[in-house]
């Protein structure tokens, strides 16, 4: 086990807004994401540098070009999952552009592909890579969406849920996983294919 296995990695990501304290032992900004910042520095700034006009002081940068195969946000999991941390919070994933929200949710998976687990924080909510055998401690009547990603989903069973899904296809471009609600304080997907990004809405946030 490395020293970074045992710490949490905060990626902070060039959205709207950080609406969560940042409690993690390392922060990485995407860029544009230092602007988010309010009470801590971060420990490194990743990217092109096209949406941060000046660097904070004595801050490590890591800068790439701007023409590139990359995101900014990918650069900083891979960057992360390299140092050797294995669990990662991200902030800042929604606002802005639709399309980057859509990419911040891929990012999740290749936190997962690196072998890091990783959760998106907001607002009340918190947005989770699912796949296997999947566990998340919840609160009664917290609402969930399951939302296949990449592809169908077959959920095998389910606890916990108002609406169990047992033998269930989730197909993409179909809501059947939106807004089910918790009924214990642990909820259980079992997976027999495919993966899926939960949304868990927080009762008390």
């Amino acid at each position: 086990m490395t020293y970074n296995e045992e710490k949490s990695c905060a990626i902070v990501l060039n959205g709207e807004s950080i609406e969560r304290e940042i409690e993690d032992d390392f922060i990485i900004c995407a860029d544009g994401g230092a602007k988010l910042l309010k009470d801590r520095l971060p420990d490194i700034i990743i990217g092109d540098s096209d949406s941060l006009s000046a660097t904070p002081k004595g801050v490590k940068t890591l800068n790439f070009p701007a023409i590139k195969n990359e995101t900014d946000g990918e650069l900083c999991v891979r960057y992360a999952a390299k140092e050797g941390f294995k669990r990662i919070n991200f902030y800042g994933v929604l606002g802005g552009r639709a399309d980057h929200i859509l990419g911040n949710y891929t990012l999740l998976a290749l936190a997962d592909k690196l072998g890091c687990v990783a959760v998106a924080r907001e607002k009340g909510l918190d947005i989770h890579f699912a796949k296997s055998f999947f566990t998340l401690e919840t609160n009664k009547n917290d609402t969930l969406s399951v939302v296949p990603f990449g592809g169908c989903a077959v959920i095998k069973q389910s606890a916990g849920l108002f609406y169990p899904l047992e033998n269930l296809v989730l197909e993409p471009f179909l809501t059947r996983g939106i807004s089910n609600i918790a009924t214990e304080s642990k909820i259980i997907l079992e997976f027999e294919k495919g993966v899926a990004i939960v949304f868990h809405y927080h009762l008390k946030s």
